[in-house]
């Protein structure tokens, strides 16, 4: 999945830097934004993309590191206004030390990597003892669901709810377009990431306006 993140990056790029039409701006970040506490030392961004996200955090006054593996979307980060500090990694090998995070964030991005287990274990093992783990997914309801009832009052499944599997979507909106290539799991898998890396959850939020929630957010605790 992140060969065709870097493949799409700069679709990507126009996407996210016209946000309002994907509802990032009015809806997945203060959703997120109402779990995130507030910042003190380092926070990291796990799948940082064009930086978004991380410029938000810049706001909130801490020490911000953006990791993502498509190097198209570093060096947008890089160079957009405010600059962010981002490596070049998969987010399943991060290179930054033990326990020196206060905040680790992954918005939209846990859905669309990899190594799942790997991601969520590097996550702990940057955070301190008592760190902060927030993220963001598309709902497991509404990845799972059909494509052709997106449009529709009524949600339906085709396949198992409990089969992890890929997923490829092509989205236009207001003169825009792009494609998604992501990795439906259903909430047990993720759960279990969370609790074998020591994870704690702490808060969770389901929002969505259509039969299924389209939205999860949570915040966990690193207690181990």
């Amino acid at each position: 999945m992140g060969d065709a993140w870097e493949q799409h990056a700069d679709s990507w790029i126009s996407w996210a830097r016209t946000s309002p039409h994907d509802g990032f701006a009015a809806g997945t970040w203060p959703q997120l934004r109402a779990l995130v506490p507030f910042p003190t030392g380092l926070a990291v961004e796990i799948g940082s993309g064009e930086g978004r996200v991380g410029r938000e955090l810049l706001r909130l006054g801490p020490q911000v590191i953006g990791v993502e593996r498509s190097a198209t979307l570093v060096q947008a980060a890089r160079q957009a206004e405010p600059p962010l500090n981002v490596v070049h990694a998969d987010a399943a090998a991060v290179p930054i030390a033990n326990g020196v995070a206060s905040l680790v964030v992954a918005c939209m991005s846990l859905q669309d990597i990899d190594d799942l287990a790997s991601a969520v274990r590097e996550a702990a093992r940057i955070l301190h003892i008592g760190g902060q783990f927030c993220v963001a997914i598309v709902h497991p309801f509404s990845s799972a669901e059909d494509r052709a009832s997106w449009d529709s009052d009524v949600a339906m499944f085709s396949e198992p709810y409990l089969e992890e599997r890929r997923v490829e979507d092509h989205v236009e909106r207001d003169g825009q377009s792009m494609t998604f290539v992501s990795q439906h799991r259903p909430l047990g898998m993720y759960i279990a990431a969370f609790a074998d890396a020591g994870f704690m959850l702490t808060s969770m939020h389901e929002s969505g306006n259509r039969p299924i929630p389209g939205l999860l957010v949570a915040r966990m605790e690193k207690v181990r």
